[in-house]
């Protein structure tokens, strides 16, 4: 299955290398290059650091491309040691896991990025201090982010597995609900400008996850009598 995995995101990475990089590139930056233009300009400061962001890019897009194959290969990995009646989740499963880790991305692509970059840019200083950040650093910095909101956004689907496994249940997301809502306006509170719309824009769309995860294991989870008398 592995090998499968490899051979699925080394064929997207050709393909893409080959056709599309520098399509892909322009508007996988386009939010942070429409604000940086207004203050200086990328750059890069080693000879193959322009050549290397191309197939950093080419490799990113082929593994999310890919997704979906690490998806089902990873499912098909766990379902032999599952139940006949588990199973039937394996096509909602690929589905959601791709759906949210998409929905994710483009949260981030869409709107945290803007205000990040904005927020980054807005410390720049005409004639002192120049934005002009490095080609290979802000690629970096802009994957980590992309694949940390996906993997955020993945929140219901891990709820629903850590239910089916009977490791949290409705009682416990209830009983720490008011910490992690407190965690979330923190977290909105310091990647975003210091405005309240922009802190509610990345806040609530999170809120909005944990509560889906809540109704998501009260759906597929144990009930806190079942457990009881499992005790």
């Amino acid at each position: 299955r592995l090998i499968v995995t490899i051979l699925t995101i080394t064929g997207c990475f050709f393909v893409i290398y080959s056709t599309s990089v520098e399509t892909i590139a322009y508007w996988f930056m386009k939010p942070l290059k429409d604000v940086v233009s207004k203050y200086g300009h990328f750059m890069y400061t080693s000879m193959a650091e322009g050549f290397m962001f191309n197939v950093k890019m080419a490799a990113i897009a082929a593994v999310f491309i890919s997704v979906p194959m690490i998806f089902y290969q990873t499912w098909a990995f766990i379902a032999p040691g599952l139940y006949k009646r588990e199973r039937r989740y394996v096509g909602p499963f690929i589905f959601f896991s791709t759906f949210f880790f998409a929905a994710g991305a483009a949260f981030f692509y869409f709107i945290a990025f803007p205000m990040g970059a904005q927020f980054f840019a807005s410390f720049a200083e005409p004639g002192w201090i120049q934005f002009n950040p490095k080609l290979s650093e802000t690629f970096s910095f802009v994957v980590m982010m992309v694949f940390a909101f996906g993997a955020i956004f993945e929140l219901p689907v891990v709820a629903f597995l850590l239910a089916r496994m009977r490791i949290v249940n409705v009682r416990f997301l209830n009983q720490y609900r008011k910490y992690a809502v407190l965690i979330i306006f923190v977290i909105a509170a310091i990647i975003t400008p210091p405005d309240v719309v922009s802190q509610m824009l990345l806040a609530f769309p999170m809120w909005l996850l944990y509560e889906i995860s809540v109704l998501v294991v009260w759906i597929f989870g144990p009930r806190p009598k079942q457990e009881q008398s499992r005790e």
